[in-house]
């Protein structure tokens, strides 16, 4: 455990060090400290959560935001990883440890002057270290299978393959194989009980990218629905520098500046909630499957409004 911790500690303070020189690239900086890409991604998450304005500069590259630096807060690298640690901890600790910690973040972030930047970071389900979540860890490590009790849930009384412990949306996830290998995704708050089992599975070699292009939860391991969409000029810069859809990809640029974008996914649901969100600077051009997806939500929608 402390050695885990140690770890931790020093990627942070290495990472730090990186994104005060300039962009970083996943690849390179997991291959300087001999872990995976996932690991530095969920260290980038933990720097996140402390309040470092970090952007997404194109697919796996990343960056202070401009002008941000640590020598403006008066912070070295090691003092701000030891802060963005002490906030991947606070949230479990709960109560006055994690008041107490936000009180002094933002005391440090906010230096000798008005702090400029200002990070919105989502709220959402506090991570709970609790028997239950020492038992998937174990598990996972191990590669040993689970019983689960999940509420009002056929698999009840039935054998998983733990994966991973995830953050989407603000809910904390156990992602597991069922039957036939399909990929459940549990929340952690309504895991009833769970029990050690003597069976082991194998961890699927493709579980880091399948993580890495999700948009959402409701991802799936195969991505077989290719679909188009054209994005309005207004709303072109946004997705020129971001990627809002799994293999999100730009095929062509108008005249006039629209884009047209074409991603991959294997449920319709994990791209409908964004393309909703960016109406009516987003138009689904293909499949007609979609496209009628879109329409059957809005119908829906427009009923529920009549009626009201």
């Amino acid at each position: 455990m402390i050695n885990d911790t140690l770890n931790k500690i020093t990627r942070l303070i290495f990472i730090l060090g990186e994104f005060d020189k300039g962009p970083v690239i996943l690849a390179n900086i997991a291959r300087d400290l001999g872990v995976s890409v996932r690991t530095v991604q969920r260290d980038i998450i933990i720097l996140e959560s402390a309040g470092f304005p970090i952007a997404n500069i194109s697919r796996g590259e990343y960056c202070f935001v401009e002008g941000y630096t640590l020598d403006k807060l008066h912070l070295s690298a090691k003092e701000a990883a030891l802060l963005a640690f002490l906030g991947s901890i606070a949230g479990s600790l709960g109560g006055s440890f994690k008041d107490t910690y936000h009180n002094l973040r933002d005391k440090i972030l906010q230096s000798h002057c008005d702090n400029p930047f200002y990070i919105k970071l989502p709220k959402g389900q506090t991570f709970s270290n609790n028997i239950t979540v020492k038992a998937i860890e174990q598990a996972i490590k191990k590669r040993k299978k689970l019983k689960i009790e999940y509420q009002k849930s056929r698999i009840s009384g039935r054998e998983i393959s733990p994966l991973k412990i995830a953050w989407y949306d603000g809910f904390w996830y156990l992602l597991a194989l069922g039957e036939n290998n399909l990929i459940l995704k549990l929340r952690l708050d309504k895991i009833k009980e769970l029990k050690k089992t003597e069976n082991t599975f194998k961890m699927p070699k493709s579980m880091d990218k399948i993580l890495e292009e999700s948009a959402s939860i409701w991802f799936e391991d195969k991505r077989d629905k290719k679909i188009e969409l054209k994005i309005s000029s207004q709303a072109a810069s946004y997705f020129e520098k971001k990627e809002y859809f799994p293999r999100q990809k730009i095929i062509r640029k108008t005249n006039n500046g629209e884009l047209y974008v074409e991603c991959f996914t294997g449920k319709y649901e994990e791209i409908l909630p964004v393309v909703l969100r960016w109406l009516p600077h987003i138009v689904a051009v293909t499949p007609e499957e979609f496209k009628d997806k879109i329409k059957e939500v809005l119908s829906s929608y427009e009923k529920k409004i009549n009626k009201s």
